[in-house]
Parts: C-alpha cells; sequence; structure tokens
C-alpha cells in the first residue's frame, strides 16, 4: 500500500485516492508538469489535457511553447505500479472497501451545465487513462452521475475461442445507473463492468439499450437488453454528445473488447480471440419509477448476491448470428456511494483496436457508418490531438457521405 506520507505530497488536483492512484500525470515528451493537467480552447478545441513543465528539456524532445501557457506538454495518466502489482481479490477487495465507506450518493448536473462542462473536458481521458479511479479532483461523471455499485463475476460457458477474461473472470465490479438524471420524460439505464487482473490493470466496458433511454412506462429498470455498441440517436443534445466525442474515437457509439482477450500487456489480442459485440440480456427484474429514482436505487440495491444478473452473448463478427458465452452474477450488495458516483473510473476502449485487428469488421461496415459509429467516417486510428477542432460540433452531427479513413 502506499504510504500515507505520500497524500501530502500530490497536490489536491491530481489524485483523488492514493491507495488506487498515487501519482503525477506523466506527459507524452517525459516533462515534468509544474501546473495541473486541464484542457483549453486554444489548444486543439479543448482535445486533451495538458500541462505547463519546469523545463523545455524533456526526456524525449523539447516542449512545446505557447505565448498563454509557456512550455507545456499533453498529459498521461499511466498505471500506478504499486496498486496495480496486487493481485485481482486484493484490488476488488479494496474497492469493495472504499464503495462501502462512502455511502452518500452524488447529485446530477444540470442540462446546461452537462453540455458546456462536457464540451471544455477532454474525452480522451476517458479513452486513455489506465487508472480505476479518476486520476484527478476536478473530473466528474457528468452523465451516469448518482448509481449504485458492487461485486461481480463473469463464468464462461466455454465452447468458444474467446482468451482472457472471457474464459471466466472471479473479481469485477458492476455500477448501474441512469446516464440522465430520471424525470418524467424517461430514464437512460446503463452499466459499466471492471474486471480486475492480477499484477496488470483492469479491463473494462461500458453497455446501454440506447442513449434516448425508456420512458416512464416502461418500469423495469432491466427491462432490454444491453450492449456495448448502442444505436444512433435523434436527440440534438445526445447528438451534441456524441460528437465530442469524436475527438476521442471515430466510432464513439461502440467501445472495443479486444483488451478483455488480452493475455499481458506486452501481447495484444489477435483474431478470433475476442468477439465484435456483446449483448447482455437481464434475467433480473427491478421495479425503477422514473419520479423516484432514490427508490429505484434501493430496489437495485435490494437485489441478493449470488443473482444472476446477464446471461452475455456474442457476435463473432458483424451479421453474425448471437451466441450464448456466459453469465454475470452479483457476489456482493449493490450500493450507492459517493465513492462510486465521484472516483471509481471505466476506461472506454477504442473501437478502433478492435477495428485494427479486424480491419475486415470495419470494411462491412462501410454502407452504413453513420448508422453504426455515429460518424460518416471511421478507421483502424484514433483520431490524432491535431484533429481536435475538426469534430463536428454543429446542428447535423453527421454529413452527407460516409467514407472510411
Amino acid at each position: 500500500m502506499v504510504s500515507a506520507a505520500l497524500s501530502v505530497l500530490i497536490p489536491a488536483a491530481f489524485a483523488q485516492d492514493v491507495e488506487v492512484y498515487g501519482q503525477l500525470p506523466a506527459t507524452r515528451l517525459g516533462c515534468e508538469c509544474k501546473s495541473a493537467c486541464t484542457t483549453s480552447s486554444l489548444f486543439q478545441c479543448d482535445v486533451a489535457e495538458f500541462c505547463s513543465v519546469k523545463s523545455k528539456h524533456c526526456s524525449h524532445g523539447q516542449a512545446a511553447w505557447s505565448v498563454t501557457r509557456g512550455y507545456y506538454d499533453w498529459c498521461e495518466h499511466k498505471p500506478y505500479q504499486t496498486y496495480e502489482v496486487q493481485s485481482a481479490a486484493e484490488k476488488q477487495n479494496l474497492l469493495l472497501q472504499k464503495v462501502a465507506q462512502n455511502g452518500h450518493p452524488s447529485t446530477y448536473p444540470g442540462n446546461l451545465k452537462l453540455l458546456t462542462t462536457i464540451l471544455g473536458e477532454s474525452v480522451r481521458v476517458s479513452f486513455e487513462s489506465a487508472s480505476d479511479v479518476f486520476p484527478d479532483n476536478d473530473r466528474k461523471k457528468l452523465i451516469h452521475s448518482v448509481g449504485v455499485t458492487g461485486g461481480i463475476r463473469f463464468t464462461s460457458h466455454g465452447g468458444h475461442s474467446y482468451t482472457g477474461l472471457f474464459k471466466g473472470a472471479e473479481h469485477g465490479l458492476i455500477r448501474l445507473s441512469s446516464a440522465k438524471q430520471p424525470g418524467k420524460d424517461g430514464f437512460t439505464p446503463g452499466m459499466g463492468m471492471k474486471f480486475l487482473r492480477d499484477g496488470r490493470k483492469s479491463a473494462n466496458f461500458v453497455a446501454m439499450y440506447t442513449l434516448d433511454g425508456q420512458e416512464c412506462g416502461e418500469n423495469d429498470f432491466f427491462q432490454h437488453e444491453w450492449s456495448n455498441h448502442i444505436p444512433l440517436t435523434d436527440d440534438f443534445a445526445l447528438q451534441i454528445v456524441a460528437a465530442k466525442f469524436w475527438q476521442a474515437s471515430y466510432c464513439p457509439l461502440k467501445v472495443g473488447l479486444s483488451d478483455m482477450a488480452s493475455e499481458s500487456d506486452t501481447e495484444k489480442a489477435h483474431k478470433g480471440s475476442f468477439p465484435y459485440k456483446l449483448i447482455f440480456v437481464p434475467q433480473v427484474e427491478s421495479k425503477c419509477d422514473c419520479l423516484d429514482y432514490s427508490q429505484c436505487l434501493s430496489n437495485l440495491a435490494s437485489i441478493k448476491p449470488g443473482t444472476s444478473l446477464f446471461e452475455v452473448y456474442a457476435l463473432a463478427h458483424p451479421g453474425a448470428t448471437r451466441r450464448a458465452i456466459g453469465n454475470v452474477t452479483l457476489t456482493s450488495q449493490l450500493l450507492t456511494s459517493s465513492f462510486g458516483d465521484e472516483q471509481l473510473f471505466f476506461q472506454h476502449q477504442h473501437m478502433e483496436d478492435d477495428f485494427a485487428i479486424h480491419p475486415e469488421w470495419l470494411q462491412s461496415l462501410a454502407g452504413s457508418l453513420k448508422e453504426e459509429c455515429g460518424m460518416s467516417q471511421a478507421s483502424t486510428s484514433v483520431p490524432t490531438i491535431e484533429k481536435g477542432c475538426s469534430s463536428p460540433f454543429k446542428t447535423q452531427m453527421l454529413s452527407s457521405d460516409a467514407t472510411i479513413v
């Protein structure tokens, strides 16, 4: 564990929980930050976090310079080895202890605050930060702000070629929440899943039914099947949020799964070792009154450990028939928690990682990229920082022609 004295050395603007992430941010050139990591519309339209650095001479080159910031470099949040070297069981136990110790839920931001704040943040942090908590105190959950968190395991049915955690995972966390604040116009159930691994960082993904959610009349939190691929929305505000995610991924409606299949940090997954898509078929019901979200969360908290939450189906490739590969079981009580709401972090994997291993998947979507990815272009590589200001913030999120770049 980290010495308590280390918390004094780490500015409050950085690590929230030094037991889980107790280190200062790194930079791409190996510079030393002298300020907190931040974003600015002047730096590629808030695309990535950067910091002012102590010296222009960095380990891997010379820092860039600007009139307003002096010498600066782009921030990175790398794995915190003091925490990561522990076993999956130890890390799960630590995280669940923190969930249980912080039992007061957070609150939802207003719609205006959500839009203005998220447009000024770097969504690349959601994809690139290798941590189980947000690496800085200023980062908040602007969507899925209030939920419940508990332990899970994934039990594989076997008989498939998928590797890594797809063969089974005993130590995981699930967070169930509504993407927007429930109200008379309904609610938007979804989840983040995190599977801890011995001696290396966790694998994570998120899943929902749809960005548009469900009406109040559909008052079962588990009314619909969920997936790590979600459909396109017609809601303009949600389109703007999705367009912001274009700064991190050309396919913001999907998150990848290849990291789940990797056997080590040095060896990436290979063809056939992970599916294209997962579908989560609920095995449980939980009443959710969209006008009483507190009771909705209490109902979720009443689900008993040992309950099967989802039967998991996989599509091997676009257009494939889905096949059951396992189930997700709750292993601890689901709890409301300020730690779960404000600090626990679920990394999103770029869909580009999966496309790079399976470029034929991307080719098969060429005629339907708008519907499948939410954008009219997609790639086997993620957008560069320099593309930040070309993100399509406009009334029509999608352009009229579909191309693969």
